[in-house]
This record gives C-alpha cells, sequence and structure tokens, in this order.
C-alpha cells in the first residue's frame, strides 16, 4: 500500500468530505466539500469559481500544499471535519502496512 494514495475523510455527521495525501509524514489536503452547502464550488485561494463541479466543493491549489493547520485556520467552521481527518492522519501514519518497503523506498 502507498502513502501517497488518496484518502478520504468524514465529518461525524457525513455532510462534510475532505481529499487527502499522505505525503512523507505530512497531510496535503487537495479538496473539501460540504454536501450541505449549496454555494458555487471555486478554486482556494484563488477564488476562481468551478461552474461544473458540485455545489459546496472547495479545491485547494496545491502550492504550497494546504496542511491541517493552514485548513484549520482558513476554514474554522469545519472543525469537526478537521478533528476526524487528524484522527485518520494519525492512523494513517502509525500504520506498519501503510509505510514504504526499504527494498523498493516507496
Amino acid at each position: 500500500m502507498r502513502r501517497d494514495r488518496l484518502r478520504t475523510t468524514e465529518s461525524p455527521d457525513g455532510r462534510k468530505v475532505a481529499t487527502w495525501q499522505l505525503i512523507h509524514s505530512g497531510i496535503h489536503i487537495l479538496r473539501i466539500q460540504n454536501r450541505a452547502d449549496p454555494s458555487p464550488a471555486y478554486r482556494w485561494p484563488s477564488k476562481e469559481p468551478l461552474p461544473a463541479a458540485a455545489p459546496g466543493l472547495v479545491l485547494f491549489d496545491g502550492t504550497p500544499p494546504l496542511d491541517l493547520v493552514s485548513a484549520r485556520e482558513a476554514f474554522p467552521g469545519h472543525l469537526d471535519l478537521w478533528d476526524t481527518l487528524r484522527d485518520d492522519y494519525w492512523a494513517a501514519l502509525l500504520c506498519g502496512t501503510d509505510s514504504p518497503t526499504p527494498a523498493s523506498g516507496e
């Protein structure tokens, strides 16, 4: 299993979902979606609209990658999602089967 695979985390109520990757030992959050939010989708931080995307979607521009601390600061209304993602992050980080093999270096 690769550490950099795409992962999803849902808030306890199932309304919010984050897509993220474990890169080395850090989180790279790619997008969040609030399924209960009818607001138009957009890129962050540029605020570029994404008219063909589902409402409530926020797609993060990848430079620099958005980490959990930055996400909490930028989107404080999603604390339930961030707390759950933190738990998923630690579970993934500590999972022995999710680590690279010494021979392959992946």
